[in-house]
């Protein structure tokens, strides 16, 4: 094959790549979510400076993160235990005053979050395909 051969080649594939892809409708498959982590989106958003915070990721909590609360408290959703968890667990990280000061319906939501990872790993996968489902039933159909 010449070099010129090659080239055109090349060229011609290039272009069927691009027509497939312009004309490929399919939407690539959702990547999987992480069980570990539930992202909590907030109904009024946190100000920090001059940072708006609408949407926080709460991670499961390892061990050391429980250190020196109580678990019956936690999973009562007691305010205080809540408060000095959330601080330990989210991405960005908030402040304790922060959690304390969140509108009541977005600290039930992280609170709910935390708690749920206390659920097995089963109940926690049913639940979630519940709440996508029930999320993809109320949005609106293009």
């Amino acid at each position: 094959m010449s070099k010129k051969e090659a080239v055109e080649a090349i060229a011609t594939s290039a272009v069927a790549s691009v027509e497939n892809s312009q004309t490929d409708t399919a939407t690539p498959p959702a990547l999987p979510a992480n069980p570990d982590i539930e992202t909590v989106e907030f109904d009024t958003p946190i100000i920090r400076n001059n940072l708006t915070i609408s949407e926080v990721n709460i991670n499961k909590p390892k061990t050391g993160a429980l250190r020196g609360l109580s678990l019956a408290d936690l999973l009562k959703v007691d305010v205080d235990t809540v408060i000095k968890l959330v601080p330990r667990v989210s991405t960005p990280p908030l402040t304790e005053h922060e959690v304390a000061a969140l509108d009541p319906a977005d600290f039930l939501s992280i609170s709910t979050a935390v708690v749920g990872f206390f659920a097995s790993k089963d109940q926690r996968k049913k639940t979630r395909l519940e709440a996508e489902t029930a999320k993809a039933e109320a949005s609106p159909t293009a």
